[in-house]
Formats: structure tokens, C-alpha cells, sequence
């Protein structure tokens, strides 16, 4: 099994190092090789452009696509937005690169926020009609804001902490940790047959 995460800052690290990102966590936890391709300031029409050579030329199992936070700071539109991800999942399928798509982590910037919530509710609605793992980054995030303790889990308005990236990364683990096992088991079942 072998991983790529492509995204934009909240993949890359920032305003820390890869080194603690949660895809660095995810990693670790999981003992996987996972390639970060996540590039600070990066919108979802600059994730596709580059899809073919940062994720299909490293020939993965599996990608996790997460994007949006620019896209929602710079005010482009659902349309745009999914036209993008529909591009990635179909270049990953085309290539038998299974995806997995991530929803956005909240934005403490309420109109940043509002087309985040258009994103996150047509990522959940597409990825349930075409049978794509979801990981949910938001709703753990959200939890710790309802409690007043966003400063935990927030360098800023749209970047995680430390803590923040934890948080991402045991989600994340939750989720791969079903998906490796029934991975392996597919494998054991195809290699007794």
C-alpha cells in the first residue's frame, strides 16, 4: 500500500515543517510509505494541474485529495471547486489509484466559511454517489471550537497547531486503519485463490 496526500498548506505542514503535518503523522502511526504533496497557497485548479506528475508518476495505491482553503479565500466558486476534485478522482480511477477525499478543517473567517460548508456538503453528497472514502476533518475540529478552545487547534484563522495537526492525523488513522485492513485482507483472499 502506498499513500499520496496532495493539498495545499494544511497538507504541506504550515507554518510548520512536513516533518509535522498530519500526513507525517498518519505515517508514522501507520508504519506506511505516504508521499506530502501538499503545496502552500495552493488552489484545487493548481492541485489537478500537477496531479499527473506529483501523484499517478509515483504510481500509489491510494490518494487522499484535500483541498479548498484557498479556493474559499479567494471566492471561487462550488462549480469550480468540484469541476477540479471530479478531475482528480477521475485521473486517479483511470489509473487504478483508489481516492479518498478529505473535508476541509473549518476557517474562523465567516465567509471563508460559508463556501467551505457548499464544498464540504457536495464532497460528502459526491463521494457517498460514487462510493469514494471520506475523511472528516471538520466535524473533530469543530468539537474543540464548540467548547471555546480554538486557540488549541489553531496557529490562525484557517492554519492548524500542533495540536491541530494531531488532531487531523488521528482522524486520518481512524479511517486508514479500516481501509489497510480490508486492503490486506483483499490481498490474502486474491493470493489463496
Amino acid at each position: 500500500m502506498k499513500l499520496v496526500a496532495i493539498g495545499d498548506s494544511i497538507t504541506e505542514g504550515y507554518p510548520y515543517s512536513n516533518r509535522e503535518s498530519w500526513v507525517e503523522y498518519l505515517a508514522q502511526e501507520l508504519k506506511l510509505d505516504i508521499l506530502n504533496q501538499g503545496i502552500c497557497g495552493d488552489l484545487t485548479h493548481g492541485m489537478r494541474a500537477r496531479f499527473p506528475q506529483d501523484v499517478l508518476a509515483h504510481i500509489p495505491t491510494h490518494v487522499i485529495i484535500l483541498g479548498g482553503a484557498n479556493d474559499a479565500y479567494a471566492g471561487y466558486s462550488l462549480a469550480e471547486v468540484s469541476a477540479n476534485i471530479e478531475t482528480m478522482v477521475n485521473m486517479s480511477r483511470e489509473h487504478g489509484v483508489q481516492p479518498i477525499l478529505g473535508l476541509p478543517t473549518p476557517s474562523l473567517l465567516a465567509s471563508e466559511e460559508k463556501l467551505l460548508m457548499q464544498y464540504r456538503t457536495w464532497l460528502k453528497d459526491y463521494a457517498a454517489g460514487e462510493g469514494i472514502v471520506w475523511v472528516d476533518f471538520y466535524t473533530p475540529f469543530v468539537a474543540v471550537i464548540n467548547q471555546g478552545q480554538a486557540n488549541r487547534i489553531f496557529v490562525d484563522e484557517v492554519h492548524p497547531s500542533l495540536e491541530g495537526y494531531r488532531l487531523m492525523g488521528e482522524t486520518a488513522v481512524r479511517l486508514l486503519n479500516q481501509l489497510i485492513l480490508y486492503h490486506y485482507q483483499r490481498q490474502t483472499d486474491r493470493d489463496q485463490s
